[in-house]
């Protein structure tokens, strides 16, 4: 996509901090700060050319109500209100999402059931590899649970990336996960080497890179399994400088794990998983069931 000159950055007119955890950049939001940006926004994307947003285009015809200032919003908080920074990644996003959902479910809801993007992947999302914690950090960071040792032999892999999308799609329904960041605690021990899969953690950390309107704040590696040595300098390349630091690994008793996590990071030991020592009993087949009910 082409260079453009950024007129959008609403920065430089108010403040910002960075949170205390893991050194995000949040912008302090006023309503003139929210209503003003979606307009350059909108005008942001008025400027790129038709023939590199052929999708984003398609979704404003076949489905504008996925395409309003909610999901606007979200963008420029990752972007930190850089009007055409967000602009680019809304196009990136819909280019992928079509790829990724195919013309028949792209432009529907990013929900469960018979009319929603999600509709085809029921017995993924029942596999649990990765669950949305329903507690978050003492920060507000929510917290995405990942197991690999729950990757089946046969593994569907597009399935399994879209399945990723609506984790974090999930997640960004918190305002504070939009502004501060996800948190993702991986829970290695019980994973193998042959679970290691390349190819979808090429394409989750895309996603993540050009595509979703997510920060990741951590991935807190708990447990690793000895191969971590082995796929650990390989990872990091994969994920590029920015998000490789965000790589926290954790050694050690389970007791030695939690308290790192509780003191240093402010996870309380009761908001997380009891897989790995703390309170929280995951169902993610009773979840799946709720959210349906209410139509997510």
């Amino acid at each position: 996509m082409a260079n453009r000159v950024d007129n959008g950055d609403k920065r430089n007119s108010h403040s910002s901090f960075h949170d205390d955890i893991y050194g995000q950049l949040i912008t302090r939001e006023t309503p003139e700060l929210l209503s003003s940006s979606v307009l350059d926004l909108d005008t942001a994307l008025e400027k790129i050319p038709d023939v590199e947003k052929t999708a984003w285009a398609t979704a404003l015809e076949k489905c504008p109500e996925l395409c309003g200032d909610p999901f606007k919003l979200m963008f420029l908080r990752f972007a930190h209100f850089h009007c055409d920074r967000a602009a680019e990644r809304i196009v990136a996003y819909w280019t992928k999402r079509l790829e990724l959902f195919s013309p028949s479910k792209a432009f529907l809801p990013m929900i469960l059931g018979p009319n929603g993007a999600m509709k085809d992947d029921d017995k993924t999302l029942n596999i649990g590899f990765l669950c949305l914690v329903p507690k978050s950090d003492d920060a507000g960071h929510p917290i995405l649970f990942a197991d690999p040792s729950k990757f089946p032999a046969n593994r569907d892999h597009p399935s399994i990336v879209r399945a990723f999308w609506y984790h974090v799609h999930a997640a960004l329904e918190s305002e504070d996960g939009q502004k501060k960041g996800l948190v993702v605690v991986i829970y290695a021990e019980n994973s193998s080497f042959s679970q290691f899969d390349t190819r979808l953690l090429q394409v989750n950390v895309q996603s993540i890179k050009n595509c979703l309107p997510v920060r990741m704040s951590a991935f807190h590696i708990c447990h690793p399994p000895t191969y971590i040595r082995i796929v650990i300098p390989f990872i990091k390349i994969l994920m590029g400088e920015k998000l490789r630091k965000r790589i926290k690994i954790h050694t050690g008793k389970q007791k030695k794990v939690i308290e790192k996590l509780e003191g240093k990071y402010g996870i309380p030991q009761q908001n997380l998983p009891t897989e790995i020592g703390g309170g929280v009993i995951l169902n993610q087949e009773e979840w799946l069931q709720r959210r349906q009910e209410i139509g997510l």
